[in-house]
Parts: C-alpha cells; structure tokens; sequence
C-alpha cells in the first residue's frame, strides 16, 4: 500500500484495522495517557472517547511536571499546538510531537544547540517536515541538541543539559538526546530525532526506547545535498515499534529509484534468520554489562527461532575508517569557524558563539594536510563496500549500541579538554558511525536495565533497503520485553 491510500485508508476508518492494535483500553482521563503510545492515543481520537485538543492538553500538563527537571524541551508552545489540535487532520491527528533543535520548523526557534544561531527563528521547512505535519501530529516545541550534533551527549551551553530520566546526574545521550528524554519520561509517545554518527540509536539506548535509523536517501530531502557524504538522515524515537514503522510509512519517499518504500510494516511471522553477532570494536570489548544486554538479546533471538553465529572479523575493526570518519566530522565544523570569522572579522576563539569541543574539531581539521577530505571520501567509499559485503552474509548484524551505558553528564562536556574528550568519545560511540558511512539501516532495541538502574540496549542492522527485516526482528523483541510499560523514576 503506498502512502496515499495509506493515509486515505487511515483517514477512513481506524487505525487498528491496519495496525494490528493490541494495546487497545479505554481511558477515562487524559492523565491514563502516559501508557499509551502513538497509535492507541490516535485510536481514542478516532473512536471519539477524546478529543485531539485532550491529547495536546495532557502533553503540555506532562511536560510541564517534568521538563524542569530534564530540560528536554527548550521551546514550548501550547498556545499555538491547541489552536492546531482543533483542526488536526491525519491517521495521528492530535497526537503531540516535538522537532528536533537541528530540524527547520516554520516560525519555530532553529538554535542549532550553539550561541551562533540563538536568536534564530525557521521562516521555511523542508518535505520531510511538511510529511510530518500530514500524519496529523501536533509539534508543541523543540528538543534540545548538543550544538550542530556534535556530541553523543545532549550538554549545549547555550540550553543546558538534558537529564536522564532514569537517573538525572546521567546523560540522555545526544545529538537527540532532548528527544530521547522527553519520550522515555513520558511528556508524549514520539519525538523527531535525527542520526549522523548514531545520534538516534544512542540517545534511544541511553533512555530504554526504540529507534530506528533508517536507509540513507530513504526521504526526499535527505539525500547528498550540500553534505560531502550522505552520512545523516532523520527519522524518530518512539515507545512502540509499530509507532516508528507508521511514521516512517507515512513520511518516506516515493519517487528514489533505488529503494523500494518499506511501506506500513505489521508484526508477521518470518523465517528464521541468520544473525551475526560481534561484541569488539576497533577500541576493544564493551563494558560487561553492556555484553550481556547484547548476549540476552542474541539468547532471546535464538529463543524465537534464529540463529546466531558468532563473528570476530567485522568491519568495526577496521583501522583506517575512524580516522576517515573524523575527517569527515571535522570538515563541517572547520566550515562554520571560517563563517564565523569572515562574519565577524574576529578569529572564531575569540568570538564566544562557539563551543570549545566544535572550535578544537575545526583546528583539527585545519592542521590536516591538503586533499584530506577527498581521500577520506575514498576511504569512506571503501568502507562502504566492505560493510554491505559483510552484511549481505546474513540477515542481520547483532552488536552492542555504545561501549558503556549512560555516562554522567560532563563525560562528554563541550568544555572537557580535548585530548581526553575525543579518546572517550570515539570508544562509547565506536559502534554506530558504521551504519551512517554505508547508509545501512540499523536500530536501538532495549534489552533491560543493569543493576545500577540504567537502560541496555543492543544495536540491529542488515543490508541496505532492509528497514521492513529489522522492524519484524524489533516486533518480535518487542513482544519477549514489553519495554513500553517500564518507567523511568522521572515520568509524567
């Protein structure tokens, strides 16, 4: 079914003919909403038990209780989010979202997490985010975003930082980390949230809920554009596995003539399936708790009926690609210093609208020798080869997320020196770049908690187009551990 008749069908009767609803309750008051993920709020809506403004109204009541202690909003606003809730059209109408600090949207602050865009306001919005608004979901506010989404942990200092809702001394994760938060503490069920070095995986790992990230080219404004290499794309964190597959039914693209639409993806059984699995990267073994999250998860999979086959040789042991890699980090961030100071006249340092993590990437780029990023490409074009090789030996690729469960806010500051931020950096986040280099689709599943509280996750990937693979492997996780009714000690 393409996304047209989707929708009509959709507009037409009830989301549960299409979806599969098991989660199906009435609810009586707005406040029982706090279970409920995307579709079953939809679903209220439709049956008529609330109203589209009920939906908006309860989200801004819970994100009010909580968004002081987590920061994961840093726009509100409820005023117009209620006028929209009263003309909500779509198969998610009046369902409350929030848009990502990175993305445009219209008449919405467009900060970018740093001092240099504080006074920033979007006056326009790209496709993908005009195929958001057509589901029918109402955007209440922005999330909060490390700045330019440099960091796997959400600590700008022109916002603040955003707390863990599972523990708050401990980060959420980042680049979409503010998304992440609000999601797990419950302000609503779905967030937009976007993924260039594993920035919708790890903040869905660090926060126990679902997250996807997607083929590259997979909508219709994310592909090459002015990036050097296609290594971002933006999708959502969500509670629900099915709440992903909708959205990502409703917002992908129809017209790329190298990816089939994953269309509405719906729980079915399916063959067995060959699973790979490795725990080392190119930095050594994860921490113990986070091998056995991965390890409970592959004894779950093997439960189901799959087989796991154990691999040591795998493209995260390859020693040229982080450096390829950081070339290619580094080279954005070298381009915005040499904007500030041709705007400015002031070497960027001195100007104070840039971070000291953003302004000492850009000097690293600048130290390297000329032609460093064209031979990067070369070696990320490599990388991307031996990767698709590597997954098309299996079904799916079994790995840890990031080498260590939430850290404390400041293991990552922007303001940590250096040499020993980079290090740290490059091995909690040495398992999701992979996927961003070979635009292979991947995903966050959540596995449990360790025993200090904090979320496990394990990170799923296959080969390119194959997001309709991983979203049945996700449905059938999803039913072994019921994640969306474990709440973090912060909830609305």
């Amino acid at each position: 079914m393409h996304r047209r008749a989707l929708l009509q069908a959709l507009a037409a009767g009830s989301i549960t003919a299409l979806t599969g609803c098991n989660r199906k309750v009435a609810v009586n008051a707005a406040s029982q909403l706090t279970s409920l993920d995307a579709i079953a709020q939809a679903e209220l809506v439709i049956s008529g038990q609330l109203s589209a403004v009920d939906l908006v109204s309860a989200a801004t009541q819970r994100t009010e209780a909580t968004n002081a202690t987590l920061t994961a909003a840093i726009f509100q606003d409820f005023e117009r989010a209620l006028t929209q809730a009263r003309t909500a059209a779509g198969p998610l109408a009046g369902v409350p979202y929030l848009i990502k600090d990175l993305n445009a949207y219209r008449d919405m602050p467009l900060t970018r997490g740093s001092k240099l865009f504080a006074k920033n306001t979007a006056t326009e919005q790209t496709a993908f985010t005009d195929s958001i608004d057509a589901t029918g979901v109402v955007v209440v506010g922005k999330t909060n975003t490390p700045e330019f989404g440099l960091l796997p942990s959400t600590e700008p200092l022109l916002h603040g930082a955003t707390r863990n809702p599972w523990q708050i001394e401990h980060t959420p994760g980042g680049s979409s980390g503010g998304a992440a938060a609000a999601v797990a503490a419950r302000m609503l069920p779905a967030a937009q949230a976007s993924d260039g070095g594993g920035s919708i995986r790890i903040p869905a790992a660090m926060c126990g809920i679902f997250g996807l990230k997607p083929t590259a080219g997979r909508f219709p404004d994310q592909g090459h554009g002015d990036q050097p290499w296609p290594i971002s794309i933006k999708h959502a964190v969500t509670l629900s596995v099915r709440d992903s597959a909708l959205l990502l039914a409703l917002t992908e693209r129809q017209d790329s003539n190298d990816l089939l639409p994953v269309v509405y993806v719906q729980p079915e059984r399916v063959k067995p399936m060959r699973i790979a699995m490795s725990l080392n990267s190119l930095y050594g073994a994860p921490d113990d708790d986070v091998a056995a999250g991965v390890q409970t998860t592959a004894q779950r999979l093997e439960a189901i009926g799959h087989e796991i086959i154990e691999v040591e040789q795998t493209p995260l042991l390859d020693e040229a690609f982080s450096d390829d890699f950081l070339v290619l980090w580094s080279a954005g961030t070298y381009q915005v210093a040499e904007q500030v100071r041709a705007q400015t006249g002031m070497p960027p340092e001195e100007t104070g609208l840039l971070e000291p993590a953003t302004l000492a990437l850009a000097r690293a780029f600048a130290q390297r020798p000329q032609g460093a990023l064209p031979k990067a490409l070369e070696g990320l074009a490599r990388y991307q080869r031996t990767t698709i090789e590597f997954l098309e030996q299996y079904d799916a690729w079994l790995t840890p997320v990031t080498a260590s469960v939430a850290p404390k806010i400041g293991a990552f500051s922007p303001t940590r020196d250096f040499d020993e931020l980079m290090p740290a950096v490059s091995r909690f986040a040495a398992y999701t770049p992979t996927h961003n280099a070979a635009g292979t689709p991947a995903m966050s599943v959540p596995v449990g908690r360790n025993d200090a509280g904090l979320p496990l996750a394990a990170q799923l990937a296959s080969s390119p187009g194959n997001e309709a693979l991983l979203l049945q492997l996700a449905y059938q996780l999803e039913a072994t551990h019921g994640w969306i009714d474990d709440l973090p000690p912060v909830h609305a």
